[in-house]
This record gives C-alpha cells, sequence and structure tokens, in this order.
C-alpha cells in the first residue's frame, strides 16, 4: 500500500509544486496600511462548478485585510477538493483596493479505469462500487479511498489476498490501477502424529505456487474435515521469501480412527451369541480403512473382512473390496402324501462371496460408484436333498453428494444418494430384478448452528423381475424405524417409503440429546403405495449421543406400535448418527 501511495505521490506533488505559489503583481502595504481586498474572482474551471470552489474560499474575502497566509489556507482548501492539478492565486490593484483570482487547472476527465497483475480473478465488478467513474473529473481523494478499500473487497467478495503496488493516470484519463496477488509459497502441516501429509495433501484445491484464495482453503479445510480422522482444523498464514508470498500452515488434531469392539447378545432367532468387530477408517496413517468382523451363535456365524483405498491415482479413483462367509440354520418342513402333518428337517446354508467397488470423485462434493458382488449360497447338513443351489450376481450403480460441513455433527447442507441395483444372469447369477433407491437428508442449523433439525426422507421400489429373500426391503430397528422390529410384520416388502425428523442440542461438552419421529412402510409389489397406510407405522423417542474416544456413541429409546395396537418401547444402541 505504502510503495504505491509514494509512487503517486512524487508524480503529483510536482503537478501541484505551484499550489502555494503566487503569481502577477506584488502588492505593497501603502501608507494606510494592509489594503482591503474589493474582489475574488475564479478562473480556469471547465467541468467544476465555480459555486463549488468559491464555497473553499473562506479566509480571502471581499473587505477582509490582505493576507498571503489566508490565500495559502485557501489554495489548500481547493485543493482538498481533489479535483484540481494546480492551483494559483493572482492578486491585482483595482479601484480603491485589491482583486485576487484563484486560478485553477482540472484534474483530466476519467475515460477509463484499467487493472492490472490480476491472474485469479477480473477486477472489473469493482468498477461499479467505485466513486471514481468513467465521464467525471478525477478526484485524487476518491480514488485513494476506492485503491484503499479494493483489497478488503476482494477479500470480502473473491477470497482472494491482493494489494496495490502502482497507480499511473494519463493526460487522456486512463486510470491504471496495478496489483500484487499474494502467492503460496509453501503449505506446511501441524499436529499431524499418525496421519501422513500426503492424505491431507490430496484433498487440497491448492498448490505453492497458486494464488491465496481464502474461498479454496476453506473448501479444503472442508475436505480434510469431511474425512472424519479430525476433531478440529484450520490455518494461519505467514510472511515468506517476499511481501507477496505466503507460507500457510495447517492445523490439526486427530481423533482416534479405530473402534474394536467385542461383546454378547442375544437374539430369538439364534439366541445367545458372541461378536467381534475392529475396523481402522486410517489404516497406518495412509487414509485406508480395514474391517474385521466375526460373529458366532446357536446355528449361526459369520465372518466379513474388507479393504478400501480412497485414491488409486490423483484424479480420486478409488478401490473397495469385501469378503464374507456366513453358516445360518435353516428349516425345511415334508408334507407326506394324505397326511396333513409333516416332517421338519433342519439343515444349514452356506453364503460365501464378496463384492468389489470402484469409485470416482467429481468436483468438491460428490462420487459415483460401482460394485459388483457375487454370493454362492449351498444348502448343507441334508438341506441339498430338498433346496436346490444358487448364485447371485448383482451390479449396483450409485451417486453421491455430500455438502454438509462435518462428518459427525452436521449443521447445514444435504446428503443425496442414488442407487440402481441389477440382477443378472451373467456367471450362473439367478437373482434377476432391478430396483432403485432415492435417499434425501438435510440439516438446519439454528442459534449459531446449536441446535439442529435434521430430516430424511428414503423411497425404493422394485422395477422389473423377482426379489429373493435377502434382497427385500426391510425397515425397522435403530438405523431406519424405531420402536419396531428390524423386518417385522409389514416391514419386509418389494417397495418402500421412509421418514425421519430429529432435533439434535448440546447437554454437556461432548453429549448431546435427540427427540426423534420415525415413519415408514414396506408393501409388496402389486400393491400400491400409501400415505395413509404410512401413519399406522409411526415410531418416536429420545436418545443420547456420546462423543467417546471410541467413536459417537448412540443410545435411543423409539416407542412403536405392537400387533395389538399397543405402545412399546425398544432401547437401542450403535454408533455414529442415525443418518
Amino acid at each position: 500500500m505504502d510503495s504505491y501511495r509514494n509512487i503517486f505521490t512524487k508524480v503529483f506533488i510536482i503537478m501541484f509544486c505551484a499550489l502555494i505559489v503566487f503569481s502577477g503583481t506584488s502588492i505593497p502595504t501603502n501608507a494606510q496600511g494592509v489594503p482591503f481586498i474589493k474582489a475574488v474572482v475564479v478562473r480556469g474551471n471547465e467541468n467544476i462548478d465555480t459555486a463549488l470552489i468559491e464555497k473553499a474560499i473562506t479566509k480571502t474575502v471581499v473587505d477582509s485585510r490582505y493576507s498571503e497566509e489566508n490565500i495559502k489556507d485557501d489554495l489548500d482548501a481547493i485543493y482538498a477538493l481533489g479535483y484540481f492539478a494546480m492551483a494559483t492565486a493572482h492578486p491585482s490593484w483595482i479601484d480603491g483596493g485589491v482583486m485576487v483570482a484563484f486560478e485553477v487547472t482540472e484534474n483530466p476527465v476519467v475515460t477509463e479505469v484499467v487493472f492490472q497483475g490480476s491472474k485469479k480473478i477480473t477486477l472489473d465488478d469493482y468498477l461499479a462500487v467505485m466513486e471514481t467513474k468513467s465521464g467525471e473529473v478525477l478526484n485524487i481523494h476518491d480514488l485513494f479511498e476506492d485503491i484503499d478499500n479494493l483489497p478488503n473487497w476482494v477479500l470480502d467478495n473473491h477470497g482472494v489476498s491482493l494489494r496495490p503496488v502502482n497507480l499511473n493516470v494519463s493526460e487522456e484519463g486512463i486510470v491504471e490501477i496495478q496489483v500484487a496477488e499474494a502467492i503460496i509459497q509453501d503449505i506446511l502441516i501441524d499436529g499431524n502424529e499418525k496421519t501422513k501429509d500426503h492424505v491431507i495433501l490430496r484433498e487440497l484445491t491448492f498448490q505453492p505456487g497458486d494464488v491465496v484464495d481464502l474461498n479454496e482453503i476453506n473448501r479444503s479445510l472442508r475436505n480434510v474435515l469431511m474425512l472424519g480422522y479430525f476433531d478440529e482444523v484450520s490455518f494461519s498464514a505467514s510472511e515468506g521469501d517476499t511481501i507477496d508470498d505466503t507460507i500457510l500452515t495447517l492445523h490439526v488434531t486427530e481423533r482416534k480412527t479405530g473402534n474394536a469392539d467385542f461383546g454378547i447378545g442375544y437374539s430369538s432367532r439364534d439366541g445367545v451369541f458372541g461378536y467381534t468387530d475392529i475396523s481402522e477408517e486410517n489404516f497406518l496413517g495412509n487414509g485406508q480403512r480395514v474391517n474385521f468382523y466375526f460373529e458366532i451363535g446357536k446355528g449361526h456365524r459369520a465372518f466379513k473382512v474388507g479393504f478400501y483405498e480412497p485414491y488409486i491415482d490423483k484424479s480420486g479413483l478409488s478401490f473397495g473390496a469385501n469378503a464374507h462367509y456366513t453358516k445360518t440354520e435353516q428349516k425345511h418342513k415334508l408334507e407326506e402324501d394324505g397326511d396333513t402333518e409333516s416332517e421338519e428337517i433342519t439343515g444349514n446354508l452356506i453364503t460365501t462371496g464378496g463384492d468389489i467397488t470402484i469409485g470416482r470423485r467429481f468436483g468438491n462434493y460428490s462420487r459415483a460408484s460401482l460394485t459388483m458382488r457375487l454370493n454362492n449360497n449351498k444348502y448343507v447338513d441334508g438341506l441339498e436333498q430338498y433346496k436346490d443351489d444358487y448364485r447371485s450376481l448383482t451390479f449396483t450403480l450409485g451417486a453421491l453428494t455430500n455438502t454438509t460441513d462435518h462428518p459427525f455433527y452436521p449443521t447445514e447442507g444435504f446428503i443425496n444418494t442414488a442407487r440402481f441395483e441389477l440382477g443378472t444372469r451373467l456367471f450362473g447369477g439367478e437373482a434377476v430384478y432391478s430396483k432403485f433407491d432415492l435417499e434425501h437428508s438435510r440439516y438446519y442449523g439454528i442459534k449459531d448452528s446449536k441446535f439442529v433439525f435434521a430430516f430424511r426422507g428414503r423411497v425404493g421400489r422394485l422395477l422389473s423381475g423377482i426379489l429373493r429373500n435377502e434382497e427385500l426391503y426391510r425397515l425397522g430397528g435403530s438405523e431406519t424405524l424405531r420402536g419396531y422390529d428390524y423386518g417385522g410384520e409389514g416391514l419386509v416388502g418389494d417397495k418402500l417409503a421412509l421418514f425421519n425428523a430429529e432435533f439434535r442440542f448440546p447437554i454437556f461438552e461432548r453429549v448431546y440429546g435427540v427427540f426423534f419421529a420415525d415413519l415408514g412402510k414396506v408393501w409388496d409389489y402389486e400393491d400400491p403405495m400409501s400415505l395413509s397406510e404410512m401413519v399406522e407405522n409411526v415410531g418416536y423417542g429420545a436418545g443420547l449421543r456420546v462423543d467417546t474416544p471410541l467413536g459417537l456413541f448412540r443410545f435411543d429409546y423409539g416407542i412403536g406400535q405392537d400387533d395389538d395396537d399397543q405402545r412399546q418401547g425398544k432401547f437401542y444402541f450403535g454408533i455414529g448418527q442415525t443418518f
């Protein structure tokens, strides 16, 4: 800022050097003393109103004593108007006293304002808010104010940091303002003890050599935060090798990304069972996800292992793979000829398979993916005589857009998810169908985002074919329709509609309360989807969210309706937000 002012001052100091210079006849004192001023006139102005100049002349007035100091003060006042390149005073004798003629030379009329040196953005839209206008006489004070306001205006409207460095005004009225943008000299990262630098740097939309753009910086900080590896993400800036070089330092506070869950549970189907669930969202600090799950119980055994790499290359191409094995007890009834009684045979269904997902990032908020899932289902332990083994191969095309501001506590933005699933006969697949799902979640923060209204809507339906039992839609449980059993009566079928609403509020540090209401229904393929039927399945209740070193724990108590139309409550525990 000082450099352009110094240059501008040097240029104009010559133009205004005559400001306090008097020309014309010297006015000596006579025997009666200092003469009186009998007339004051203004000359030389073409565009500036004479009355404006006369209003600035307050000390050299008719019938006052002649004073060189007063004339100098009035010349200063004329200069302070900002419209003149030169102002002089010419005293001369007239009958009975002195006439003072103030002669002015106007600044040029502005014909064009040109900005130079900006590579990131165009500054032409600043012309609309400038006091300096084309077609008007240049006012240097307005011009200085326009230049002083330029950096803050650009920062507020474009997020770019720059400073004026030079100014030139031609005789033709062309105003050239040269600026220099702040350049990122280096990017440093502070606070990451586990996460590797490259995991953070690949989320940034800028690099050394780019112009400092606060919009890009804030967008990149949001990308880093949405990884889910950090509690806090911020930045600071310091001067680099030159005044226009900036060193950016990203400050992160890591959070625990690994979970190890061991427990014992009970279900009406499998009785008592034990499980181990181990996952790591930031494996070895490389941003990869690994997960391992094992469950064993009476008549049931399950195993699953998975891996996910979010960046195969710099474009954001991702890869994920899961493998699973389940062994589940199955029962089959045999009908005897001519006899109404039947015999029940018990065996097992072994399902082995896995899936592979390829995804790609689009822009800052969206990702598309394609998943191929293959399952082999084999009946054993006597059931193979009565049931045929089968294989299913499905392809799922998905699209996700997430504009929220936080991975665990969103207070604004939305999440859109679309999935199209196709079962085919390729490689011996027998599950032939197609179905489509749409899901939308939106978040509204109030009172500085201390309180949040969250809403979710989901619809899905079978488009063609027949869904096997494992592909049917199911509602109920802690994730969808609280207060109802997962897959209970009227909650399994070919089509679904679901609506959730939550009011989230703080209680203590890292402890949050939730009031919720859920509404959902599942229909068979031939049945029409009816909103009135959905009202029959309403769940509501309250819960807690506790942010612990092991993750965000969710405790909900939902009240639903049983088969006898009686209200009943169910307690749920989970990890992470419901949506």
